[in-house]
């Protein structure tokens, strides 16, 4: 009866086998579990179920049978690479590299678990540990392309940009229409304000993948490093056209419009951004230096009132918004900007040199005289010339 019973266990892990092989991971788990009713001792069958759930993202059920498995046969050595990449799938990222160890610690040649176990170190921030880990992976198989991806991804958490480099350019050596090697070799570029080398691996990676957001998104930042105004809105408007809601976005093209002097442009950008997000200052305080140049000096002072109100400790908006007044002839609240700017900033000398102007238009000739005398000894060049001129 107990030979019949094994027999029959051993029918119902083969059919599961046969069904695992098909991805009928739910029949496959039916079947193991059949197998361990009959046969319960047998550690294979709580691997074999384990791996079922695993691939049906089940990981806590995983777990629990590669636990199982390991308590009849602490040797089942492939079970701690398994038992890892479940603890990996659940961030328990400490977990996995106790396990991934055990299994080192059985076959130090083994690259898989030396490569999933330095996946778990970089996941902490143990990027040290982890390029150790991929550059052992790639002593064994020196054609491991995941793990010279990744070691360039530690590389460049260390702020080694060469060695990353080195590494992406390995993997597209391997594989040349690799676009996250070319987009992650382009942004260690850009680290390395090496901005052609970036904008050529940006282009790669988009010709590649033409909807890869980030690489659009910093072919435009390097494009923008290089005066390229006109190509980093172009990048810039493919990322809206595939993220419409993406705000830093409309931030930096209206920065680059306004670079081109499309003040109007970029007036309309920064609007988009505050559509979307009421509460961004950048947009706010932007829009109001472009509402200035194009001498809408009211609207101007209205976004700099409301870039105080959503940070009243900025003192250079206090300056602009003064100079905003003083072309609306509001001198009076003009001189109370300035005064606040320099209360916030004591070394802000070119607040009083306004605040002296102003009061010229005050017909305040002797507070202004002060305010140019304090400027002019606070190194203004300006100042020491208007008191040549009106002193």
């Amino acid at each position: 009866m107990v030979s019949a019973q094994i027999n029959e266990a051993s029918d119902f892990n083969n059919t599961g086998n046969e069904k695992f092989l098909v991805e009928d991971y739910t029949g496959a788990i039916a079947d193991y579990t059949s197998a361990i009713v009959l046969a319960p001792q047998e550690s294979e069958y709580y691997y074999n179920r384990g791996n079922a759930k695993y691939n049906l993202d089940d990981f806590q059920g995983s777990i629990a049978d590669y636990n199982f498995a390991l308590d009849l046969d602490p040797n089942y050595i492939e079970i701690y690479n398994n038992r890892g990449n479940a603890k990996n799938a659940i961030a328990d990222f400490r977990g996995a590299i106790a396990d991934y160890s055990a299994a080192i610690a059985v076959d130090a040649e083994d690259a898989t678990a030396l490569y999933n176990r330095g996946y778990a170190k970089n996941a902490i921030e143990d990027y040290r540990g982890a390029v150790v880990d991929y550059t052992a992976a790639i002593a064994i198989d020196p054609l491991h392309i995941e793990a010279y991806y990744n070691r360039g991804v530690s590389n460049f958490f260390l702020r080694n940009y060469k060695g990353a480099i080195a590494d992406y350019s390995r993997v597209i050596s391997l594989e040349p229409y690799d676009g996250m090697a070319h987009c992650s070799r382009g942004l260690a570029k850009k680290a390395l304000e090496d901005f052609d080398g970036a904008v050529r691996d940006f282009t790669m990676a988009i010709t590649i993948n033409s909807e890869d957001v980030i690489a659009y998104y910093n072919r435009g930042l390097a494009k923008n490093s290089l005066y390229d105004y006109r190509g980093a809105i172009d990048d810039y408007s493919s990322v809206l056209s595939l993220s419409p809601k993406y705000t830093l976005i409309y931030n930096l093209r209206g920065h680059a419009k306004g670079n081109l002097q499309d003040y109007a442009g970029a007036v309309a950008d920064y609007s988009r951004v505050i559509d979307l997000e009421s509460d961004d200052v950048l947009a706010w305080y932007s829009r109001a230096f472009a509402k200035n140049a194009l001498q809408d000096f009211r609207g101007s002072v209205a976004d700099y009132s409301r870039v105080i109100e959503l940070d009243p400790n900025y003192p250079l908006v206090y300056q602009h918004r003064g100079n905003a007044k003083c072309n609306l002839k509001l001198y009076g609240g003009a001189v109370a900007d300035f005064t606040k700017a320099m209360e916030l900033d004591p070394n802000d000398a070119a607040s009083v040199y306004y605040r002296g102007l102003t009061r010229l238009d005050l017909g305040q000739q002797h507070e202004a005289a002060l305010d140019f005398q304090q400027a002019a000894a606070m190194g203004s060049e300006e100042a020491v010339e208007a008191i040549k001129k009106y002193c």
